[in-house]
């Protein structure tokens, strides 16, 4: 698998090239007046073989590592297909127009009867698991567990986009809410998208980056992150808001759901934003097989949640030293009621650009 390396090019050529063939055509009349088509096909035939061989080659080295029953069946089904083809003897061979003509005609049935979707169908799906396999070993990537016990704990987990992430821990146990909070780029919508790619992943059964990871198996996943107006439908970005909420309530009657909510009720007025972002988290907390991670910048709220048994206050660390910021982007318990948005717009120098 390490080695293994097909170009998209060269599998694109041959799938047309098997499109487009017309064995009749392959003649020595055409060879005479049709230089270039007959110099085109006698390639694309050279390219067919070298591919044949080298992907049948991977299949039988590959054969003899241990797989899942199931698709060490599909493995042999795809190597009796490849031998059936005759053309492995022909590798790296000089071929005369009569060894390509059988070639050609061996081929043909095997188009007609669909075996050769039925390969192609096999080879991408091989190519998708050997580009997995090969991104979980590059990324150190590890294998999640699953519990029944609704605890929700991953260690040292990190965003795989970025070049020296800072790593992190959560650990949820007997709640149902988590709720981040932090200034202006300390990186809550990171922390969040990473949480979330764990989750999909390791309900894809994929490796994850982290280097611990055991949750909940989830029945629905929901992930509201950059929510928009709907033109179409004539929803504004609250009313936006609003569906999504109803559309996980309706599924969380029958069903135990992920969920995450970037800045929730940011489409509205503050008050009017503290007051309903209060009552869907209090609301969402009886729902004790699920979990609804929020970000948030209403710091009124903050009383009304530190009540709340079923909420985790988690925020990302920041310092603020002489007009200076420091982003540590460690998760840390509690809430966080630094506000930098005026800092930074002085900062970049809008307040001068507005003044001059």
């Amino acid at each position: 698998i390490n080695s293994y390396e097909i170009k998209e090019n060269r599998v694109s050529a041959i799938q047309k090239f098997l499109d487009e063939i017309d064995v009749s055509q392959y003649n020595y009349f055409t060879s005479i007046k049709y230089r270039e088509y007959f110099k085109e096909i006698n390639i694309n035939i050279s390219l067919l073989i070298d591919f044949f061989y080298h992907f049948g080659l991977l299949l039988r080295n590959f054969q003899k590592k241990e797989t899942c029953l199931e698709y060490s069946y599909e493995i042999e089904k795809m190597i009796v297909f490849i031998n059936s083809l005759t053309i492995n003897e022909f590798y790296d061979e000089e071929l005369d127009f009569k060894q390509r003509k059988n070639i050609l005609v061996k081929i043909a049935p095997e188009i007609d009867k669909g075996n050769f979707d039925l390969f192609w169908d096999f080879f991408y799906m091989f190519d998708v698991y050997s580009s997995i396999a090969k991104g979980i070993k590059l990324n150190n990537l590890v294998f999640p567990q699953f519990n029944s016990e609704n605890i929700f704990k991953i260690e040292n987990f990190y965003h795989l986009d970025l070049t020296n992430a800072v790593k992190n821990t959560l650990n949820v146990k007997n709640k149902t809410i988590v709720v981040f909070t932090g200034a202006n780029m300390s990186g809550k919508s990171t922390t969040m998208k990473s949480i979330s790619i764990i989750v999909l992943l390791a309900h894809l059964g994929i490796a994850v980056p982290a280097e611990y990871c055991n949750i909940p198996f989830y029945d629905s996943i929901f992930l509201y992150f950059s929510v928009n107006d709907n033109l179409k439908e004539g929803y504004s970005h609250f009313a936006q808001e609003i569906i999504n909420v109803k559309s996980v309530l309706l599924e969380l009657k029958s069903k135990n759901c992920f969920v995450v909510f970037d800045e929730i009720f940011s489409g509205t007025n503050i008050n009017d934003a503290a007051q309903i972002t209060v009552n869907t988290i209090n609301g969402l907390s009886k729902f004790k097989n699920s979990l609804f991670i929020f970000s948030t910048h209403l710091n009124l709220i903050e009383d009304h949640l530190t009540e709340n048994e079923r909420a985790l206050l988690l925020h990302l660390e920041c310092f603020l030293d002489s007009n200076k910021l420091l982003f540590t982007y460690k998760l840390t318990e509690g809430w966080s009621r630094l506000e930098i948005g005026k800092l930074l717009f002085d900062q970049y120098g809008l307040n001068e650009l507005l003044n001059t």
